[in-house]
C-alpha cells in the first residue's frame, strides 16, 4: 500500500497519452489555444506501461486514461489491452469528449476497458458549437449511443458548470430517463491559462434548482465514483445523477490520486504546481528501482490540501491530464 503523509492511501493513477484535442473548449483553453508538446517528450506506450506495472505492484489498484483526447493517440487500444491485463490493476476507465467512439467504444470495450467517462457540457447544438469553439454535438451524443450499445456501465456523463451556459437542469435530467447514463454535475475548476469570465455555480446551488424537478430517489453507487456524492434518479429512470464539489466543498482528506502527464511528470496535486519528472527513470531504458523510488517520492511529497486562491496558474487541464 501507498500511504501519505496524511495517512492518505494513494490507489489511483490518471495517466494523459496526450495533450492534443480537436476541440478548443473555453473551460480547458485559452482561444489562442497553448503551445503543444514536442512529440519525442511524450512518453512511448512501453515507457507508460513500465511505470504503471511498477505503481501496481507499490499498490495502485485503479488507473484511467486521459488526455487531451486520449483516442486521438494511435494505437490507444493496444495500451488499454496492455493495462487491462495487468494483475493487481483491478480497475481501468477513459475519459474522453466522446466524438470518436462510434469506431473505437467496441474496441475498448473488448481489449479490456471496464468504463468509460464522457464529457458533454451542453445539449444544445449551438451552445455546444460555441462552447467547444466548432464542436459537433451530434458527433458527442453518437459517442454517447455507441458507448451504452458496447456495454460500458455506467456511462458517466462530465458536465462542468457554467453559470447561463448549462445552468438549467432539465436536459440532462431528460438524458436519464433516456439513457442508462449518470451525469455528474462538476463545479468549474479554473486551472491554468484559461479565461477568467467564466461563471462559477456552486454544487450546492445547482442542487437547489434541480429540487424544482424532484422528487427523486437513491440510485445505487456505481464503481469508481471517487469524489461524486451519492447518486440520485428519478423514479424508474435508467440513468442517474451526482455531483463533484471540487471547489466548494474540496475533498483533500480524502484523494486518493496522483496524475502522471503525457511528458512523464507525476502531479502530486491538481492544485499545486509540483511535479516530479520521471523521465530519466525512463529513458533510455526503465529503471524499476529509480521508477519505485520517486513514486515514493512522490507520495512522501504530496501536499496534505490546496492552496488558497481563486486560480491556479502553470499547465491547464488539457496538460495535466483531466
Amino acid at each position: 500500500m501507498l500511504v501519505d503523509s496524511s495517512r492518505r492511501t494513494i490507489s489511483h493513477v490518471r495517466i494523459s497519452v496526450t495533450d492534443r484535442c480537436q476541440l478548443r473548449c473555453r473551460y480547458c483553453l485559452p482561444e489562442e489555444g497553448v503551445p503543444l508538446l514536442n512529440r519525442r517528450d511524450v512518453l512511448s506506450y512501453e515507457e507508460i506501461q513500465a511505470l504503471v506495472r511498477v505503481a501496481v505492484e507499490e499498490g495502485i489498484t485503479s488507473a484511467r486514461v486521459t488526455g487531451g483526447e486520449p483516442l486521438l493517440r494511435r494505437g490507444i487500444v493496444s495500451l488499454v489491452r496492455e493495462l487491462a491485463g495487468l494483475d493487481g490493476l483491478l480497475d481501468l476507465s477513459l475519459t474522453t469528449n466522446g466524438i470518436l467512439l462510434p469506431e473505437m467504444a467496441g474496441p475498448l470495450r473488448e481489449a479490456g476497458l471496464a468504463r468509460i467517462n464522457i464529457g458533454l457540457t451542453s445539449l444544445d447544438p449551438a451552445k455546444y458549437r460555441d462552447l467547444t469553439r466548432g464542436g459537433d454535438l451530434a458527433k458527442a451524443l453518437d459517442g454517447v449511443e455507441s458507448a451504452v450499445a458496447a456495454g460500458f456501465d455506467p456511462v458517466k456523463i462530465n458536465v462542468v458548470l457554467l453559470r447561463g451556459v448549462n445552468d438549467d437542469p432539465r436536459p440532462f435530467l431528460d438524458l436519464t430517463e433516456r439513457h442508462p447514463v449518470e451525469v455528474r454535475f462538476i463545479e468549474y475548476m479554473p486551472i491554468g491559462p484559461v479565461p477568467s469570465d467564466l461563471g462559477f455555480v456552486s454544487a450546492a446551488e445547482f442542487r437547489g434548482r434541480l429540487e424544482a424537478h424532484g422528487p427523486f430517489e437513491e440510485a445505487a453507487r456505481s464503481p469508481g465514483n471517487g469524489p461524486a456524492e451519492r447518486a440520485l434518479r428519478l423514479p424508474s429512470a435508467p440513468g442517474s445523477f451526482a455531483f463533484i464539489a471540487a471547489v466548494s466543498d474540496h475533498f483533500c482528506d480524502r484523494c486518493n490520486r496522483l496524475r502522471l502527464t503525457a511528458d512523464g511528470h507525476l502531479r502530486l496535486c491538481l492544485f499545486h504546481l509540483r511535479e516530479i519528472d520521471l523521465k530519466p527513470a525512463l529513458r533510455p531504458v526503465p529503471d524499476r528501482e529509480r521508477l519505485r523510488a520517486l513514486l515514493h517520492e512522490a507520495i512522501a511529497e504530496k501536499p496534505a490540501g490546496r492552496p488558497e486562491g481563486a486560480g491556479i496558474p502553470g499547465r491547464g487541464m488539457s496538460q495535466i491530464g483531466g
